[in-house]
């Protein structure tokens, strides 16, 4: 089963193809080792537990880690094209494995093996899977820097869902996010509160390709009284600071988004809308 495809998914351009592949290359070798390599190593040491155990309990906890890396695989099959989701699904599947089978694994082994050898060797396997879980969440991450950063057009004709930042400027000492997505037919900005462990209160804005008119480079002066960009729904407002920014044109309205390297952004924008508006009609 081919869990990554040897060509970026999605480019017919032949120029961004070029410019992609060697980014795409790399990024396949660090998911299949996030995704593949490390969390089959992570179930074989939990049947290795098992056998140190010598008990049909040990089953359990290698059939928990054996689950969660075909959960993994086919979490990667499917999203593929979310850059942003592979820590996400790589943290899922170390988590489950380490709980659900290293943990109680080692346990068995460790309590019912009547050898030090035996136990020696389940210290050490504990040592190494949670070397593999932690080694997959960190693959993950460079796996999607490694596509995505440096920030180039040509990732505008792909169909992956790409992140960038965005710049804002707060009047109170609260923690918070903003970002921007270009999605496959669509750009959505958002931004939200960090407080505690809970989720804060977050706002979002899309603006659907079609509704799209242009996109222009525009240079947000200082100001005495900061301009609005976005207001969260507990009233707090994010303010756009001076600096280089994007006027979204819409058939809705005009919107600024702050961003840095606001040319870049707007040809990779233009480039995904012109990719959304070649793409086949649907019956």
């Amino acid at each position: 089963m081919r869990v990554l495809p040897g060509a970026i998914p999605g480019v017919t351009d032949p120029g961004a193809v070029a410019a992609l592949q060697p980014r795409w290359a790399r990024t396949t070798r660090l998911l299949r080792w996030s995704a593949v390599v490390l969390p089959w190593t992570v179930a074989g040491v939990c049947a290795v537990f098992a056998v140190v155990a010598g008990s049909w309990w040990a089953v359990l906890p290698v059939s928990a880690a054996v689950a969660a890396a075909w959960v993994g695989v086919l979490r990667l099959r499917r999203g593929s094209a979310e850059p942003s989701s592979w820590l996400a699904s790589a943290f899922l599947v170390a988590g489950c494995q380490v709980l659900l089978g290293v943990v109680p694994g080692s346990g068995l082994a460790l309590s019912h093996s009547s050898s030090s050898g035996g136990r020696a060797a389940a210290g050490v396997l504990f040592v190494v899977a949670w070397a593999c879980a932690i080694s997959s969440c960190v693959l993950a991450h460079r796996a999607n820097r490694a596509l995505t950063t440096p920030v180039v057009p040509e990732l505008g004709a792909t169909e992956l869902t790409l992140t960038l930042a965005v710049r804002f400027a707060l009047a109170t000492p609260d923690l918070a996010s903003a970002r921007l997505d270009v999605g496959e037919d669509r750009l959505t900005w958002s931004a939200r509160l960090h407080r505690g462990r809970g989720a804060g209160p977050r706002a979002e804005r899309v603006v659907p390709f079609a509704h799209l008119r242009d996109v222009v480079v525009i240079a947000l002066p200082p100001r005495p009284t900061p301009v609005t960009w976005l207001q969260l729904p507990d009233g707090t407002v994010l303010h756009a600071p001076p600096g280089p920014a994007l006027l979204v044109r819409t058939a809705a309205g005009e919107w600024v988004l702050p961003v840095d390297d606001a040319p870049l952004v707007r040809e990779l924008v233009l480039t995904r809308r012109n990719r959304w508006a070649r793409r086949p009609a649907t019956p």
